[in-house]
């Protein structure tokens, strides 16, 4: 969630009253590596996605509950190379696609960041997919299909406090964890030679369990002003079920080292004023094998 919208709440510019965000872009680049099963293929590869969305719906309940309902759409890209350490062979592929979706989100008490929040998604995605390796034909292939997530977690406020120079700090620690659901289908594809190849990583569940930490912060110099900044660290663990692996003439070779994860993200946002808020981090993750990945992401809402 925190990577889709940033901070939760903008204050309205003409009016000073509290409001929803009403748009947000967000980019993100990332760069993996990984090693297959056999240990003979090494792979990286560099990812990039922009995602656009908006609040179209929102309902206050009794409590300060706030209830937002908004759509989003995306494209990505992806490059990868694999380099055989037995033969010395490589192939390349690439990946382009598209997806639209809907998320839902509710919070028990966002005047002060306090208190439970429950957010889900779900979007539809379409990609088309290139490989080629050396001395081969490049082959062209598609995949589509349906992803999700439900997200749930609960915001402590710790403590308030002064710093030497005037500034008013208040901490906050929020436990959380999430499902996400990847029915993405993989489908078939048999290239010029004869070569079967087949997808196996449909339908995976991806559980994350996460620890985030923030100061929110209001320096004296800008008293009487909108400006905020939320500096975070975030440590979680992720399990897929699912090994993201392919069987080439009934041989399954997957990668290593995605099962179980541990991620560490660092990232600061804030409230520029009352017409922008930008946010940014960079996350680590770490598995078996030499597994890593690492990515940045930066994004702003306006409001107008």
């Amino acid at each position: 969630m925190h990577d889709r919208l940033g901070e939760i709440e903008y204050i309205d510019a003409f009016t000073g009253k509290k409001h929803a965000t009403s748009l947000w872009l967000r980019q993100s680049g990332s760069h993996n590596v990984s090693r297959d099963n056999s240990g003979q293929l090494d792979t990286q590869s560099n990812r990039y996605l922009v995602q656009l969305g908006g609040d179209i719906a929102q309902w206050i309940m009794p409590g300060q509950q706030r209830i937002h309902l908004g759509v989003m759409a995306g494209y990505g890209h992806s490059n990868s190379n694999t380099h055989s350490t037995l033969s010395g062979y490589r192939a390349q592929g690439s990946v382009n696609g598209y997806s639209v979706g809907m998320y839902g989100s509710w919070f028990a008490n966002p005047e002060d960041q306090s208190g439970s929040y429950v957010d889900s998604w779900l979007q539809y995605g379409w990609f088309n997919n290139q490989v080629k390796g050396e001395q081969t034909v490049a082959q062209n292939y598609r995949t589509h299909g349906w992803s999700a997530s439900l997200e749930s977690g609960y915001t402590l406020k710790l403590k308030d406090y002064h710093t030497e120079y005037g500034s008013l700090n208040s901490w906050y620690l929020q436990p959380q964890l999430q499902l996400t659901w990847m029915g993405i289908q993989s489908g078939n594809m048999q290239e010029a030679n004869g070569t079967r190849i087949r997808g196996t990583n449909t339908n995976n569940i991806q559980t994350r369990v996460g620890l985030r930490t923030f100061l929110k912060g209001h320096s004296i110099i800008d008293k009487d002003k909108s400006r905020e900044f939320e500096p975070f660290i975030e440590a979680n663990w992720l399990h897929n079920t699912q090994r993201f692996a392919v069987e080439v003439n009934g041989d399954r070779s997957y990668q290593q080292g995605a099962n179980n994860l541990a991620e560490v993200k660092l990232g600061i946002d804030g409230k520029i004023n009352n017409s922008v808020n930008l946010w940014g981090n960079v996350g680590v993750q770490v598995g078996k094998e030499h597994y890593s990945d690492t990515t940045a992401t930066l994004g702003i809402k306006y409001i107008f």
